[in-house]
């Protein structure tokens, strides 16, 4: 650093190179001070998120039953739905005489188109679906008549 007296007594081209290395750094500071204030935004957002408590019912637009409860795990892991394997199949006996039979026999083949129509099929499985009947309301009408008593006059 130089003293006022100094700058006084220096010629015209030792303050022209004085200028220009002054210059010179102060645009490497520039660019040190931008990489320092980016590194403390980055560790300024780091810090805010490690500080942020987790999102519930009181501090979040969410439903209270997506709240972390107490003493559970989060990332418990999932049931499988069903039977154990190897649990023993039942199944809903065929009934021997249906309401209604539907065949389904091919007409045309689904590769080439050829007609299927007159052509030997040969049963390969029977699937029986109970429809339970559509709800109809019943109406009772209900009529109700008085009667004099001819003895007493009662109604």
């Amino acid at each position: 650093m130089m003293i006022p007296q100094e700058i006084e007594h220096q010629g015209r081209e030792e303050l022209i190179r004085i200028i220009l290395t002054q210059a010179e750094q102060i645009a490497s500071m520039e660019v040190i001070v931008a990489q320092l204030e980016a590194d403390n935004d980055a560790l300024r957002m780091k810090l805010e998120k490690q500080q942020k408590p987790p999102t519930n019912s009181k501090n979040a637009s969410q439903p209270p039953s997506q709240d972390q409860k107490s003493g559970k795990m989060v990332n418990r892991p999932k049931r499988k739905h069903g039977p154990a394997n190897g649990h023993e199949k039942h199944e809903r006996k065929l009934v021997v005489q249906p309401e209604h039979v539907v065949e389904l026999k091919a007409k045309s083949c689904s590769g080439c188109q050829a007609d299927l129509s007159t052509a030997a099929a040969e049963l390969i499985e029977v699937n029986q679906i109970t429809e339970l009947p559509v709800a109809k309301a019943e109406v009772i009408e209900v009529r109700q008549y008085g009667v004099t008593c001819q003895q007493c006059g009662h109604m």
